[in-house]
């Protein structure tokens, strides 16, 4: 009851209070609300001192946790490495870090920093190169030590340049896999062109390319005490400090280095319809721009207030007229980039539905021409200001923010205080001055279009935008070996020993009565943790389906083909396969010794003897063959039996880099009157990757055709 009349009593002065209350104050519109202006920044002072040797240091102390970091800006970028070698300052960085030097290898260096809770990394960008370390109070002095150590005398031991490289291969690999990456990547190439070092990429063959000489000359090169700023903050004491970074770095002789000019880049306007056709997705990835500018004209600011108008965030115009307005887009965006010593690119874009892929385009193509013939309303003024200057506030709330943003500025020549000028010219810039800026800049009608997507299911070809150019995106294969001229000669020689392969599998007449084949297996995977075991089983239903299925305790996976496509079907969903898996997947089929000898012949399929050689006392005769959509591969067939012992290959290793991949076929049995091996030996580069041992074929048995339904 007193509860009750509590709850009464406490109501009745809510009512009283607000009765009290001005109507208008309790409904003013958020619009009209007022705010007093922002408060003054306070930044603490950055000691700057430049060593005898060139290295600049730029020093804070910040007594607020035990803890000192340090980071170095680097002259040296992707950009500075040859055409041939893409992918060498990458792996500089990374092996720096991992290879060690000869008194700290790699290794020992995980473990003295895992001990005390400290890190050091290193890592090399487009255009400057970073190393940073972290370490508890007490234990700076030994962790610098290391950290001088290894950015002055790498090792770059082989075996961590070959774990790198397998991991750029890896990369590679599935490079094409994320149709966004694919556009901003190839979109690059449209604005700086191919071979432009702020386009280019690492490809099998530069990867392969790059040695331990050319790491040691890279860093010899650019390595250079007066080519590098260092950044301290923490808790220290800044004079004891500066004898610390000496003690380390203050022998280090000076190379007298000046940075090489960022490479040129010369721009033409052009309006162009660009297509990257990716048929397993069900969505559109559509740019739509041209080259932006620099951070040093004078006009930049007023082109930051109008990128917020026009696409920078949930208040602009491509978020309000394409996404929320016309629905054609869940996400949709655009950038007037500007850098610091070259030009940016400027876009616009959005992901839509494969159906909406033209009239999404022509709605981002809408919104660049209003933007020049549309006045900014005070709203859109004030807004675009608003989310810049209530944002500011967070480019100073660490120090390690501070020191970072004054030694990229040093870096590039701009003044140490270019943000805060930045911000007093945003607080300037005028509705015209964002009109004047967007019709001076901004060329609607020589703009460069590409788009990602499935052209089976626009809502209209693409061509009527204008001309198409379809860009091939297909990843070069590494250099294979040679094997041989291809001679009209050869070509018949071929052809003479697949006939009588053919006909010691079983000859022409049974194998071309082949329509299905059933195998089951087991399956010795070895792996990094030791070997793993597995059942297979797979189906072939002649001449273009084909279903693998394997077994392991986390679950099953099942693999889909159907003429030229591949879906896999995991415990965690379906999905067609990635592109990076897709040739590899279809190519699997020429690699079964059945399929193999009953289409030799087929149109399209072309081969090539490539002479004999002796292995183990005995003669192999070795063809190459090249499938129509697939991979080639090399036979190598028995002189007594006609047999193939076993065949070689291009194949997709562990995170789908190439690797030279061997399978030998042993213990052949007759099935139904078709030899067929039932033990099959699987190298990678040498070593042995798994082993088969089939327990069961099968030939012309009865296939339910739901084994080869296609997911979704």
């Amino acid at each position: 009851m007193k509860n009750r009349r509590l709850m009464i009593v406490i109501a009745m002065t809510m009512v009283l209070f607000l009765a009290r209350v001005p109507l208008g104050l309790a409904q003013k519109h958020y619009k009209d609300l007022t705010f007093p202006p922002l408060h003054q920044l306070k930044l603490p002072h950055v000691e700057q001192v430049r060593l005898p040797n060139g290295m600049r240091l730029f020093l804070v102390e910040d007594h607020t946790l035990p803890i000192v970091n340090l980071s170095a800006r680097i002259g040296v970028g992707s950009i500075h490495e040859p055409a041939d070698k893409v992918g060498l300052a990458e792996m500089m960085g990374t092996v720096m870090r991992t290879g060690g030097s000869e008194k700290w290898p790699g290794d020992k260096v995980d473990e003295f920093l895992e001990s005390i809770a400290a890190s050091i990394e290193i890592s090399i960008g487009e255009d400057s190169g970073f190393a940073s370390m972290s370490a508890l109070k007490e234990n700076v002095g030994d962790v610098l030590a290391v950290f001088a150590d290894i950015l002055r005398h790498p090792t770059f031991p082989k075996n961590k340049i070959e774990l790198k490289k397998v991991e750029m291969r890896s990369a590679i690999a599935r490079r094409n896999d994320d149709p966004t990456q694919v556009a901003f990547r190839e979109f690059m190439k449209l604005i700086y062109g191919a071979d432009s070092p702020y386009a280019r990429h690492p490809e099998y063959a530069t990867v392969d390319s790059i040695t331990r000489e050319d790491l040691i000359a890279f860093h010899r090169k650019f390595i250079h005490p007066d080519n590098i700023m260092i950044g301290i903050w923490g808790d220290f004491n800044t004079k004891q400090m500066i004898k610390q970074i000496k003690k380390v770095f203050g022998d280090w002789k000076p190379a007298r280095f000046k940075r090489p000019a960022p490479p040129p880049i010369n721009y033409e306007y052009r309006y162009t319809v660009n297509f990257i056709r990716k048929s397993d997705v069900n969505q559109s990835t559509i740019l739509i721009g041209h080259i932006g500018g620099r951070m040093d004209n004078p006009d930049y600011f007023a082109l930051q207030v109008m990128n917020d108008i026009l696409g920078g965030g949930f208040a602009s115009r491509l978020f309000r007229h394409v996404r929320s307005d016309q629905g054609l887009a869940y996400a949709v965006f655009g950038r007037y980039g500007a850098n610091f010593d070259h030009p940016g690119v400027f876009y616009v874009g959005c992901m839509t539905k494969s159906e909406t892929t033209v009239k999404a385009t022509r709605a981002l193509l809408t919104e660049i021409r209003k933007m020049i013939s549309e006045p900014v309303t005070d709203e859109e003024l004030r807004l675009a200001k608003e989310s810049f200057l209530n944002s500011f506030v967070f480019n100073f709330d660490t120090r390690g923010e501070i020191i970072n943003r004054m030694m990229t500025y040093k870096y590039y020549g701009y003044p140490l205080d270019f943000l805060e000028r930045t911000r007093d010219a945003i607080q300037k810039v005028t509705k015209e001055d964002v009109m004047r800026v967007a019709r001076k800049y901004l060329k609607p009608d020589t703009v460069q279009i590409l788009v990602v997507g499935n052209d089976k299911k626009f809502d209209e070809p693409l061509s009527v935008l204008g001309k198409v150019r379809e860009i091939d995106i297909t990843i070069p294969e590494p250099g294979e070996k040679a094997v041989g001229k291809v001679t009209e000669q050869a070509v018949k020689a071929g052809q003479a020993w697949l006939v009588k392969m053919a006909q010691a599998v079983g000859g022409e007449t049974a194998l071309r009565a082949v329509k299905t084949i059933h195998s089951k297996g087991k399956a010795v995977i070895s792996t990094p943790r030791g070997d793993m075991q597995m059942d297979v089983q797979s189906y072939v239903r002649i001449p273009d389906d084909w279903r693998m299925e394997m077994t392991m305790p986390m679950g099953q996976i099942v693999f889909i083909i159907r003429g030229d496509r591949a879906w896999m079907v995991t415990p965690g969903g379906s999905r067609e396969a990635p592109a990076s898996m897709q040739k590899e997947l279809v190519s699997e089929k020429w690699r079964n010794p059945v399929f193999l000898a009953a289409h030799v012949n087929d149109p399209g399929v072309k081969v090539a003897y490539q002479g004999k050689q002796t292995e183990n006392g005995r003669t192999l005769h070795v063809i190459r063959i090249q499938p129509p959509k697939a991979k080639p591969l090399t036979v190598y067939l028995d002189d007594e039996t006609h047999r193939p012992v076993k065949i070689v290959y291009r194949g997709q290793g562990m995170g789908g880099a190439p690797v030279e991949e061997e399978e030998r076929w042993e213990d052949w049995r007759d099935v139904s009157g078709i030899k067929v091996p039932f033990k099959v030996t699987v190298f990678q580069n040498g070593k042995q990757s798994q082993q088969i041992t089939f327990e069961l074929f099968e030939v012309n048995v009865k296939v339910k055709e739901d084994l080869f339904k296609t997911p979704g």
